[in-house]
């Protein structure tokens, strides 16, 4: 199983992966597996999976997922949950996220971070898979601005706040949603298949008040039910911007080239392969080109 360096509290930690067994299984070789998996990652699968933890029946899984993840239900506003569902989509007491300032960058989401570099032929590989930024975006013009620049890719495991904020404050300028598939976003999938490519994600581009583009994409992922985002024409830095339903996802976060610094201790551990966990709205970088 994979491990990961957690910021806040300063350790490794070997990740308690959800339903280990069974996507081992699914991801496998077999010719069988990969047969039945091309139906499982249809978003249709999902919505008849999942039924269950939408119903009052589902209920009981609650505690039991708290206690093998840590849960403190305290922090969280809106319980007891009816169902598993509506406690997935679980939200913070206000008091428990602490935003970052105009000149910093931030954590979107509590999550697993990696930070990537778009080279100048507009690639980056991620998990040993090579991506090029114009197949994530579906848009030349578009990913061309970003060429030379930061990507940071949040990884939410299954017990990770599933609510996300906006990365920068300005204006949407354009909205994008790619249909696609929904395999797991954990490695064992990633050995096999180019995940961010081919699942389902929505995107914005957000025109920033500091004078440059970014974009937030969210992607689906494996029993994830639905990506909820907010249609607001402007947004602020640090207000929620959606949530996902059930399941672990990812968020891709693009800035361009010379914009940006990630701190140095996340630079060092994702140069040598690693993620951390962050706690969403942690201070995770700074704006370099406010201080030119």
């Amino acid at each position: 199983m994979a491990k990961y360096y957690d910021l806040t509290k300063s350790k490794w930690v070997q990740e308690q992966a959800y339903q280990d067994g069974l996507l081992k299984r699914l991801y496998g070789s077999n010719l069988l597996r990969k047969l039945i998996l091309a139906w499982l990652v249809r978003p249709f699968f999902t919505k008849v999976y999942s039924w269950w933890d939408y119903t009052p029946l589902s209920k009981g899984k609650i505690e039991r997922f708290c206690q093998t993840y840590d849960i403190d239900l305290s922090c969280y506003q809106d319980g007891p949950y009816k169902t598993f569902a509506a406690f997935f989509k679980r939200q913070y007491q206000d008091d428990q996220i602490k935003l970052w300032n105009s000149q910093q960058i931030g954590a979107v989401a509590q999550a697993k971070l990696q930070v990537y570099t778009v080279d100048e032929t507009l690639s980056l590989r991620i998990k040993d898979q090579d991506y090029s930024l114009v197949d994530l975006l579906v848009d030349e013009p578009l990913a061309n601005l970003f060429r030379g620049g930061m990507a940071f890719l949040y990884r939410l495991g299954v017990e990770d706040y599933h609510r996300y904020l906006a990365c920068e404050t300005g204006q949407v300028r354009l909205r994008r949603r790619l249909a696609g598939k929904l395999h797991s976003v954990r490695q064992l999938a990633q050995d096999h298949y180019p995940v961010f490519k081919e699942n389902v994600r929505q995107y914005c581009l957000l025109d920033t008040k500091d004078g440059f583009p970014v974009i937030q994409m969210e992607i689906g992922a494996l029993l994830v039910g639905k990506i909820h985002n907010s249609l607001c024409a402007q947004l602020e830095a640090g207000q929620e911007k959606g949530y996902f339903g059930l399941g672990g996802s990812a968020i891709l976060v693009l800035y361009p080239a010379k914009v940006v610094e990630v701190s140095e201790e996340i630079n060092r551990l994702s140069q040598a392969g690693f993620e951390c966990q962050v706690q969403i709205g942690q201070v995770i970088g700074e704006k370099i080109c406010l201080n030119d």
